[in-house]
């Protein structure tokens, strides 16, 4: 197992590399001079942009902006925005917020789904099935503000039972309804894929052995069908973990979440590539610990992966 993981971080490496180099290269070789629409309308003098251009490396070559960065990654010195905030300080305020909100979402769309997807699949052409199936279809088709602006407006305007807006704080409860939002797309289609998944285990082979050997049928299903089935299940989940953080931005603008997508946003509307690239690139390190976190759960769910 050790062996394992190791090698899958070492594959981590040149992945993220490049993943790296190519948001680097995409965020500062975008056209325009960012030291010019950081003065905006006011004149710099040729020091003062010689010494933010010096500052932020801006009047070196390319490949050295991009090492000099790589160091203040390995070092966890973010550097500074244009505003003369420090970076790590937005990133220790924002991506806890996200994380938090992002993890309620997927324990949300996860046991919703599961659950759901499994009574449909057990009861296939059922009247269940059908109105799961309809009601998964009517999710989809509506996109994330519309179901955003209607939580918002129904269970904190009109009803009263939930905050319209999330404090500073970020609480577990002032969390509930935006992850719900955020994660009312996955779940449908958590929803579908355990279904899938369910109904096809449901007559296989090892389910109709397993069924004559006497076993009951709380044990067919719960070690069975639903332990098999959860495969293609959690790889959808551990995948969508980091999509949800990346594309939180229109919940968490919603709320008025102060968490990643906002500061994210904020940070684009400014100009502050460093804000930008320092973010992203967090969100892929945590991207590919989820997928390595994926693939050692492999393990539990099937006997037959073993890591040698």
């Amino acid at each position: 197992m050790a062996w394992y993981i190791l090698r899958r971080l070492l594959q981590m490496i040149p992945v993220f590399l490049g993943a790296t180099l190519l948001i680097y290269a995409m965020v500062f070789l975008i056209p325009g001079d960012p030291i010019k629409a950081l003065a905006g309308e006011k004149q710099l003098t040729p020091a003062a942009e010689a010494v933010l251009r010096a500052r932020y490396h801006l009047d070196q070559p390319f490949i050295v902006q991009y090492l000099h960065y790589l160091k203040g990654i390995v070092t966890l010195d973010f550097g500074t925005s244009f505003s003369g905030r420090p970076v790590r300080d937005e990133l220790e305020r924002a991506f806890p917020i996200t994380i938090k909100l992002a993890f309620l979402a997927v324990l949300i769309e996860g046991f919703f789904g599961i659950v759901f997807g499994l009574i449909a699949g057990l009861r296939k052409g059922k009247l269940f099935d059908s109105t799961m199936l309809i009601a998964s279809l009517v999710i989809i088709a509506l996109p994330v503000f519309v179901v955003g602006y209607l939580a918002q407006f129904l269970l904190g305007v009109k009803w009263g039972i939930a905050p319209v807006t999330v404090t500073g704080k970020a609480s577990i409860g002032e969390l509930i309804v935006p992850a719900f939002v955020l994660g009312s797309l996955s779940f449908a289609y958590v929803l579908r894929l355990t279904r899938n998944s369910v109904a096809e285990n449901k007559s296989a082979d090892f389910v109709r052995t397993a069924t004559a050997k006497g076993l009951g049928r709380r044990r067919v299903v719960s070690v069975h069908i639903l332990r098999n089935s959860m495969i293609p299940v959690v790889t959808f989940l551990g995948a969508d973990f980091g999509s949800l953080m990346a594309g939180a931005i229109v919940t968490e603008g919603i709320f008025n979440i102060p968490g990643v997508g906002g500061t994210m946003y904020q940070a684009i509307i400014r100009g502050e590539p460093p804000t930008v690239v320092s973010f992203v690139t967090v969100l892929v390190v945590l991207f590919l610990l989820t997928n390595l976190l994926i693939d050692l759960l492999y393990a539990a769910l099937d006997p037959r992966i073993r890591y040698a």
